[in-house]
């Protein structure tokens, strides 16, 4: 079956839509304008939490942004009638919401809209209690979004759960089945669909968490170490009373209750798992290596559906219990680790902190008309990004002065107010969805124009509005990029985590090419140019910061020069592995290998890069995946897998020796 990439769902956009504009008429009509853009704001803020593909449950985790949206919308308006302490409140906030990206981007793009929430808060909005019934509302619209996603989840998910069910019901039966005929083959057809269920649409595949990729990979493992199982049973002229087994029955019973997370079947995954921990003791030394690794997968199988557990590749899960109070405590746990001399997280909250409270204390005195899109202009733009930053920053500002012209164009002219006006800032909402992928100055534009809609719900902006509210953001633009100037990002630490992205941009390139090789993939040309266009601007990035005074280090020198050696090297693999692609595919591939290679390139991609510290390779999992490739590609004898494993070798043994150089 070829893998085709998913369409969005936009049924689950609109409905998220249809639910903010639900929230923001009630609050029109019970709080006023003002309490209606907050609440507006609280929702789509859950709503776009809700539709993100997250390994963590989504439902506590969209329940938790509703909290902090709602204190954030009771903070700024409790406190925007007194300039003085609406000015050191959203300073605090803004540093622990620029703290929030060692959590993730994900995290970090949530704090940063929660903060908007807050400098977005008008002088009319303040008093406490109406502060309360604003915060109550938003809330209440955060948990809508929180039981739409529950009731009414994305079709796309709908389908993963239920190719999921018949992927480990299948698994069960073949396991089952293996015990009575060990002629017998695995069923590859549910774990192809259940592999083109969780394709992204987007193509962004590389970019997806370890946790998140498992929950295809982690079947299409199992099933080629069921069939291994039986062929080591064949092989020792098994009886059906032995080892082995007994091994496949308890095997068959875990993935019969895996396909369904339930209480009940919690309790009888339990029960199997020590059966197959029992059997796997007793197997004689020939088999055991195998049944260990059966083992192994069926505890990261049965954690994943029932516990979130984050696999590690090649190796034993870490089992994570999915609750709220656990996904907060490594959030903290990450955000400490943050809390040192020199962390990029750290100088980014304090930039944020200090330019935001700086455009809202100039907001205030020089009583700038519309001057609250000084710091909204400021949390727009600002990044924990070391490369690029300038021309991401000044692009962001771009973005949002022609958002507000154009919707600022649309207010005057039309006069949309009230109900209206509110339906084209949820609308304008949706175009960020669809243009969200087209880059950050189309986002920056579309949310601009989102939020001009929703200020105006009140009515009657004139035309000196626009020339007000440009002249607002350009300070904010201003002011982010001096935040830059003054406080940038050590040149050590920019050159640690260039290298770190140079090298997770390679080892993208080169999974990707590794796994063309084994896969016949939709337009391998385009997916393998995109990798290669990635790698390009990640080595510009990298020799921009390698050239930045640095250079009077001879160990630096050294460092760059055999940094520069390994990855060349890298290249050139990948280079003859993609000439080799038209042979390849003409050459025999067996499930087994095709296993192995997909876990090699699990353990090359790992993890995606967070903003606090430099991408690492897994070295001791990418060593023994590779050993499973090299003892997969052993039992092929023609040219092409001659030089997939030669080549194979060579980026490994490279990889191992960059990743291990980067200097910490």
């Amino acid at each position: 079956m070829r893998e085709r990439l998913s369409v969005p769902d936009a049924g689950a956009v609109a409905r998220s839509l249809i639910a903010v504009l639900v929230v923001a008429v009630a609050g029109l009509y019970l709080l006023g304008a003002t309490g209606a853009m907050a609440a507006t704001g609280a929702a789509a803020i859950a709503g776009a939490t809700a539709l993100q593909d997250s390994p963590h449950g989504r439902v506590p985790l969209v329940i938790g942004v509703s909290l902090v949206g709602g204190a954030a919308v009771f903070l700024g308006a409790a406190t925007v009638g007194h300039w003085a302490i609406f000015t050191v409140v959203v300073t605090i906030w803004c540093f622990w919401a620029g703290m929030a990206w060692a959590a993730g981007s994900n995290s970090g793009l949530i704090a940063a809209a929660a903060t908007v929430l807050i400098v977005v808060a008008r002088p009319e909005a303040g008093g406490w209690l109406p502060a309360a019934a604003a915060a109550g509302l938003a809330v209440l619209g955060g948990l809508a979004q929180a039981a739409l996603i529950g009731w009414w989840p994305r079709r796309r998910w709908r389908a993963q759960r239920a190719a999921l069910a018949a992927a480990y019901e299948s698994l069960a039966h073949d396991a089952h089945g293996l015990t009575r005929d060990s002629e017998r083959r695995v069923a590859r057809e549910p774990l192809q669909a259940l592999r083109a269920t969780f394709l992204p649409a987007d193509g962004r595949s590389l970019r997806r968490p370890l946790a998140y990729r498992a929950w295809y990979g982690l079947p299409e493992r199992i099933a080629v170490t069921l069939s291994a199982v039986s062929d080591t049973r064949r092989g020792d002229a098994g009886g059906p009373d032995d080892d082995l087994t007994g091994l496949l029955t308890a095997a068959g019973d875990a993935l019969a209750a895996t396909a369904w997370p339930t209480r009940a079947n919690a309790r009888l995954v339990r029960a199997a798992l020590e059966r197959v921990d029992a059997a796997v003791d007793d197997v004689d030394d020939a088999a055991r290596g195998v049944a260990q690794r059966l083992a192994a997968q069926l505890h990261d199988a049965a954690t994943l559906r029932f516990g979130e557990a984050v696999p590690r590749p090649g190796g034993a899960s870490e089992v994570r219990q999915n609750s709220w109070s656990d996904f907060v405590a490594r959030t903290v746990s990450q955000v400490r680790q943050q809390l040192r001399n020199g962390s990029p997280v750290l100088r980014h909250a304090v930039r944020l902190a200090l330019a935001t409270g700086c455009g809202v204390a100039i907001a205030r005195v020089a009583e700038v008309a519309h001057g609250l899109w000084i710091p909204l202009a400021v949390v727009m733009a600002l990044r924990p990004e070391t490369a690029h930053t300038y021309t991401r920053c000044l692009g962001r500002v771009a973005g949002m002065v022609l958002g507000v012209v154009l919707a600022t164009t649309v207010t005057v002219v039309l006069g949309p107010s009230g109900p209206v006006g509110a339906a084209l800032g949820v609308a304008v909402l949706g175009l960020a969805y669809v243009v969200s992928t087209r880059g950050y100055v189309a986002a920056s534009a579309s949310l601009a124009a989102a939020i001009v809609f929703l200020l105006d719900i009140p009515g009657g902006t004139g035309i000196v509005a626009m020339g007000d509210r440009v002249l607002a953001t350009l300070i904010g633009g201003v002011l982010a990029v001096l935040a830059h100037v003054v406080l940038p990002d050590r040149a050590s630490v920019r050159l640690r985590l260039r290298a770190g992205e140079l090298l997770k941009a390679e080892i993208d390139y080169a999974a990707a090419v590794i796994r063309a090789s084994v896969h016949d993939v939709d337009r391998p040309d385009e997916l393998l140019a995109a990798s290669w266009d990635r790698a390009f601007r990640a080595r510009a990035a990298f020799e921009e910061a390698a050239a930045t005074g640095l250079m009077d280090d001879t160990a630096l020198r050294r460092w760059l020069s055999s940094y520069r050696a390994g990855l060349n090297a890298v290249t050139a693999s990948c280079a003859a592995l993609e000439a080799n692609l038209p042979a390849r595919r003409s050459a025999p591939t067996t499930a087994a290998l095709v296993s192995a290679v997909d876990e090699l390139v699990e353990a090359l991609r790992g993890d995606p890069q967070t903003p606090g510290s430099a991408w690492t390779l897994n070295v001791d999992a990418l060593n023994g995946a590779s050993a499973r490739v090299r003892g997969e590609l052993a039992r092929f004898d023609d040219a092409s897998t001659r030089v997939l494993l030669v080549e194979i070798d060579t980026v490994a043994e490279r990889l191992v020796e960059v990743a291990s150089a980067i200097p910490g």
